[in-house]
């Protein structure tokens, strides 16, 4: 009879106390912010802009000027998405904070590179003209 006893009163003790240490799922969810944030993170993070700095190059190298900026201009209407969003993410927040923060490195990446190639295809021209 005591077992019986000390294993009801030990089972009663555990479903009291139950409650407070499950862990709550809604006090992890993130709100628009926090969301915006963590997506601004994970591009920064996980987001690459290679191609971008590809193009820059050659819009710049094979366009000069032009092409730099028609490139610049492509990079800043593109609409990169992650591969996924987080669950205790609000997801609209979360791909506005990813796109904005990645079309911002693509942006940088092409102007970058860009600059650079028209720079030096000025150069070369400038160069070339006043050698005649």
């Amino acid at each position: 009879m005591k077992k019986t006893t000390v294993v009801c009163l030990v089972m009663i003790a555990a479903l009291v106390c139950a409650p407070c240490t499950v862990y709550s799922q809604e006090s992890d969810k993130l709100n628009s912010t926090e969301s915006f944030n963590a997506g601004s993170l994970d591009a920064e993070i996980q987001h690459s802009s290679t191609g971008w700095m590809i193009g820059g190059l050659l819009g710049g190298g094979l366009f000069s000027w032009l092409g730099t900026g028609i490139t610049v201009l492509i990079a800043s209407g593109s609409s990169p998405s992650p591969g996924f969003v987080p669950e205790n993410a609000e997801p609209a927040s979360y791909l506005n904070g990813y796109q904005k923060s990645a079309r911002k490195q693509n942006v940088r990446s092409a102007a970058i590179s860009g600059v650079i190639m028209s720079t030096v295809w000025t150069v070369l021209v400038l160069s070339a003209a006043s050698a005649q």
